[in-house]
């Protein structure tokens, strides 16, 4: 008896996981190009738009304070999805010439979509996110002004 309710439990496990992986896999299909402000705060820099948008506890929202939140992502280029990959993302706080304390870890999700995890903002304030972009040989630094409370 207890061999077939692990095996049930085991079955429903298997189940949630594959309809995770699906809703990951529409998601990103569904991720428009131009990004738009649906898709969170929207960059400009020549060809190249990003759009961001915070993510505390996997769902969207607000960067909250002193707390850890990820960053969800997404480039796209005149021809559509960019190639352009996402090198590095910081905060700082210009007037006090300190940024966040810790390093963020970026994960290529494909079709122009990243995910970053690691983001804290330890302090209320004003503060810059900093995306550095390659793309080829160049490079592009795109910045957003935010305040947290």
């Amino acid at each position: 008896m207890i061999n077939s309710r692990r095996w049930r439990y085991g079955e429903d496990l298997r189940g949630a996981l594959v309809a995770l992986a699906l809703g990951v896999i529409t998601s990103s299909a569904q991720a428009a190009c131009p990004p738009d402000a649906t898709d969170g705060a929207v960059l400009k820099a020549g060809e190249l738009v990003l759009a961001y948008r915070p993510v505390l506890a996997g769902k969207p929202g607000r960067i909250p304070m002193a707390k850890h939140f990820a960053l969800e992502v997404q480039m796209c280029d005149k021809a559509g999805v960019s190639i352009a990959r996402l090198q590095k993302v910081d905060a700082t706080m210009p007037e006090h010439r300190h940024g966040m304390n810790y390093r963020p870890l970026i994960t290529p999700l494909g079709g122009g979509r990243f995910r970053v995890e690691g983001m804290m903002l330890h302090m209320a304030g004003h503060w810059q996110l900093v995306f550095e972009i390659q793309s080829g040989k160049e490079a592009t630094r795109l910045t957003d002004d935010v305040q947290i409370d």
